[in-house]
């Protein structure tokens, strides 16, 4: 279950206006907004090395993990391939083997309109490494950039279809912080919501059923170094807690933690 685009709370780059001939990511957690000529095919290869696996208030790890992606992008259309490696013994106690393979296409609506970005796609998540079924989820979500200089607030929407249940709504704000041409910044906080069916599935316990309400809260910083034109190293400091009462309930029953300090380094090569 990944971090839509990214391996963790990435840092927030914003390099002008997204506009009708640009192409324009959007993670679950932050906003990356970046200006390209959506016409050319951008590759991307990453690979991280995190200190837990959180995803949307749950922590599935406590150890460390290693999540590799690779992204193919052209005309607004990116195709993404993320897994995730379990170094320790993970919430399945699977440790030393591929636990999730995660497959996404997203879309951003070429709207001319130089203060709103839009994206539409789909994710299917998939675990080989244990019985679990595969899940499905499709999204829409919105960053406005009216004040992209000194902060950018985001919102997405994820709908699961036939194999998994309910609605979860993300809510994200960001500040990019530019130091130099090859060094950057960034700090923000999200905070994820649920529909009753969504808590059920995956905050439900001992047959206690949940009611709709707010799931995970997250702060985070992250800094960028670009080594070289197309080589770049980033790094991320993140605090995750959940809600109180039944989802603390529900994370203590089905994760390994209510809360974590966790981060990651994440080594980014584009083509």
């Amino acid at each position: 279950m990944k971090k839509m685009m990214s391996w963790g709370m990435a840092v927030a780059l914003v390099a002008g206006v997204a506009g009708a001939q640009t192409q324009t990511e959007v993670d679950e957690t932050t906003t990356v907004i970046t200006e390209k000529d959506s016409s050319e095919v951008s590759v991307s290869a990453e690979v991280a090395l995190a200190s837990a696996y959180v995803w949307r208030g749950q922590v599935y790890n406590n150890d460390a993990v290693i999540q590799p992606q690779v992204t193919v992008a052209q005309y607004g259309i990116s195709f993404n391939i993320w897994g995730n490696y379990d170094l320790g013994s993970n919430v399945n106690d699977i440790s030393s083997d591929l636990s999730e393979i995660d497959f996404s296409l997203n879309y951003t609506i070429p709207f001319n309109l130089e203060d709103l970005s839009i994206d539409v796609g789909t994710i299917l998540y998939s675990y080989p490494g244990s019985e679990s079924d595969s899940i499905s989820e499709v999204y829409v979500g919105g960053s406005l950039l009216t004040w992209q200089q000194w902060f950018i607030p985001s919102v997405k929407a994820f709908g699961g279809l036939s194999d998994s249940d309910g609605v979860y709504l993300l809510f994200d704000v960001v500040a990019p912080i530019q130091i130099s041409d090859v060094f950057s910044l960034s700090v923000g906080g999200s905070a994820g919501w649920g529909s009753t069916s969504y808590n059920d599935q995956y905050w439900g316990e001992d047959g206690i059923a949940q009611d709709a309400g707010w799931n995970d809260f997250n702060v985070y910083c992250g800094a960028e170094y670009k080594i070289l034109d197309n080589l770049a190293l980033q790094a991320s400091l993140t605090y995750t807690m959940v809600d109180g009462g039944s989802i603390e309930d529900g994370a203590n029953e089905n994760y390994e933690n209510d809360h974590k300090l966790w981060g990651d380094l994440n080594l980014v090569y584009t083509f």
